[in-house]
């Protein structure tokens, strides 16, 4: 097997430097490189040949998938693999949509990841059988799952509301009327296919919205 050089996209130090450090110790591992927002993200695919990436999602000022939307783009499309602690049905149905090769679970373990790695550059994907479930059951829903990526905006109203603030609170605090926070209120709910506020928290919490 060639080496190959790795982009690790992961915003905590702590987790992104014990992979590196474990990565390293690859024998089919030439270079790790590192990425802790997307701007560093940018800047090490420009001046590095990168051959995969293991993404997460989670990122300070960014989502994982606005850089997958962003790699599509790129003549180079190097090979990814989300590493993610999110478990929500619609985040990996948009993870699946977006042509990410592989997906594991960070509670799964370095193991797991590096089954993903392997598998990948053997035969080009790797999807365990929950991930092939999840396919499965919601193949009816596949091009209407809510989406996954709000507007700032849109995030700004989630948090006041995840805060328990009322509509009164919320137009002060985003500088609308209260008619209009109510209207915004709705929009989000029906965006995300929410019947109520406990509903919405929910979807936000287990798709990283919040």
């Amino acid at each position: 097997m060639n080496k190959i050089n790795i982009l690790l996209v992961e915003d905590e130090v702590l987790v992104r430097e014990g992979l590196h450090s474990l990565l390293k110790k690859e024998d089919f591992v030439k270079e790790v490189y590192q990425a802790g927002s997307h701007l560093e993200f940018f800047e090490k695919m420009a001046v590095h040949p990168i051959d995969l990436i293991l993404l997460d999602l989670r990122l300070q000022g960014s989502s994982g998938l606005e850089l997958l939307a962003a790699l599509k783009k790129k003549r180079t499309q190097p090979k990814v693999i989300a590493v993610t602690g999110l478990e929500g049905v619609e985040v990996i149905i948009h993870l699946l949509k977006s042509g990410v090769n592989g997906i594991v679970f960070k509670l799964d373990g370095y193991k797991e990841i590096l089954s993903a790695i392997n598998s990948v550059l053997s035969s080009g994907s790797y999807f365990t059988e929950k991930i092939l479930k999840v396919i499965q059951v919601n193949a009816a829903r596949w091009d209407t799952a809510p989406p996954v990526m709000l507007t700032f905006h849109e995030t700004e109203l989630l948090k006041s509301i995840a805060a328990g603030m009322t509509t009164k609170e919320i137009s002060l605090q985003l500088k609308m009327s209260e008619a209009t926070a109510e209207t915004y209120r709705i929009r989000l709910n029906k965006k995300l296919g929410a019947g109520n506020t406990a509903a919405l928290l929910a979807f936000a919490y287990r798709n990283g919205l919040l």
